[in-house]
């Protein structure tokens, strides 16, 4: 009995192994795709976008079509996308860049009293 019971848990313990390495595996794989001509890209357009921005821009290529998503003020979002398009290999820039809020303070922000 102990014999069969030592044979069950091997074998669990093997299956367990086995497939955690697999989905492991897996995931290499899929991830090693991305190393291809669109991560290369992506890289170049991050370098080349580097000093264009004051915030983080997330950066994705697909084909040669970048899409550029962050936050930036309004100079910055014309050199940004002059900068993208400017790279080797890029055809399109997507813009999905959201511009900063300029001006509009509102009086507490402004230091305008207003006496109320």
């Amino acid at each position: 009995m102990r014999l069969l019971t030592l044979l069950a848990v091997a074998a669990l313990a093997a299956g367990v192994y086995r497939y955690r390495n697999h989905h492991r595996g897996f995931a290499r794989r899929r991830r090693g795709r991305q190393a291809g001509p669109d991560a290369l890209l992506e890289e170049s357009v991050r370098s080349g976008i580097a000093g264009a921005a004051s915030a983080r821009i997330h950066v994705r290529c697909v084909n040669g079509v970048v899409t550029l998503r962050g936050t930036v003020r309004p100079a910055e979002r014309d050199l940004l996308l002059a900068a993208a398009l400017a790279v080797p290999g890029v055809t399109q820039v997507t813009n999905f860049l959201e511009l900063e809020p300029v001006g509009d303070l509102g009086p507490m922000q402004s230091g305008i009293a207003t006496g109320v």
